[in-house]
């Protein structure tokens, strides 16, 4: 199998038991760090609740991006531009920087938009930022939805954990997310600069 950011040869580090029942094989890159599921078959089962029991930091997380995403806005973004939040769950991300003022739109996939709603994505929409807080992990084919946001526009701005150096077994990092089945790719710095 290749790598799904830069195409090379990689090879099984592990396996894990994820939601309790799937076997997965995890797949590292040499070339680029990147570290990935080789076929997440659970994913529709992992995500019929698509915001997790396990993600006690939810709203915290939320109000601290708006934080940050309204600064860098001001700072450095057209403050009047229309803006993107790319995997934006139930919404609420996207709401609190309405209610700062900017003009933020909401896209996910796999969730029922609850906080945002009228303010959904439409194609062929352009934006001045689209963010991407704790999503880049739940990519099944990175490259190819970077793509797509940078079809939307050409600035993105995302968190995700970088994995230890070195690469944890299942049981030493939590990140894995093995109860929830949702994480799926794992970047270091050395991916990112990469991509």
């Amino acid at each position: 199998m290749q790598c799904k950011i830069c195409k090379s040869s990689v090879s099984e580090i592990f396996s894990a038991q994820v939601l309790e029942k799937h076997k997965a094989n995890y797949l590292h890159c040499s070339n680029c760090d990147f570290l990935f599921i080789e076929s997440p078959h659970w994913l529709s089962e992992a995500y019929e609740e698509s915001i997790n029991l396990s993600d006690t930091g939810l709203v915290n997380r939320n109000i601290f991006c708006a934080s940050l995403t309204s600064l860098l806005s001001y700072v450095y973004f057209d403050r009047d531009g229309v803006y993107l939040d790319f995997a934006g769950g139930y919404g609420l991300l996207s709401r609190r920087m309405r209610d700062i003022g900017f003009n933020f739109y909401w896209h996910d996939a796999f969730t029922k938009n609850i906080l945002a709603k009228g303010f959904e994505h439409t194609e062929g929409k352009q934006y001045e930022l689209i963010t991407a807080f704790e999503a880049f992990e739940h990519f099944e084919n990175p490259i190819m939805e970077i793509e797509t946001m940078l079809g939307f526009s050409r600035n993105i701005l995302f968190s995700t954990l970088l994995h230890p150096q070195p690469i944890p077994k299942p049981e030493q990092w939590w990140y894995y997310g093995l109860n929830f089945g949702q994480h799926i790719s794992f970047y270091s710095l050395k991916t990112l600069q990469y991509v």
